[in-house]
């Protein structure tokens, strides 16, 4: 079950990439965290160049990552998959991967002081 659950996330990243090709220029990553007793990302940190960021938004490819990385947390909750509440999304020159942290990896002050 575990498998059906890592290949699901292989699938959603390799189709975001698909549809946003723009994503093949970028370099960064994206903190995600879900509190404990929520399916959902109760806070996100972007680490990429201001520039980016504008352009991510302009082409609904930010919806669209925080509704992906929603959905990746949504279903290792749901299968209590650990870790399931952290992660970062990596992107590089065009491969996307989830890195997914033990649970308090990134303090939440990280957070508050990202863009």
């Amino acid at each position: 079950m575990d498998q059906d659950v890592i290949l699901l996330e292989q699938q959603c990243l390799e189709a975001l990439r698909h549809n946003y090709p723009q994503l093949q220029q970028l370099s960064g990553s994206i903190m995600f965290l879900a509190e404990a007793d929520s399916p959902m990302l109760t806070a996100t940190a972007w680490h990429l160049a201001k520039a980016d960021n504008v352009m991510l938004k302009k082409l609904g490819a930010k919806s669209a990552i925080l509704e992906l990385l929603d959905t990746l947390v949504e279903q290792r909750k749901l299968r209590r998959i650990r870790p399931n509440r952290e992660g970062r999304l990596l992107i590089e020159a065009g491969q996307l991967c989830v890195e997914w942290l033990s649970d308090g990896s990134i303090p939440l002050s990280a957070y508050k002081n990202a863009s």
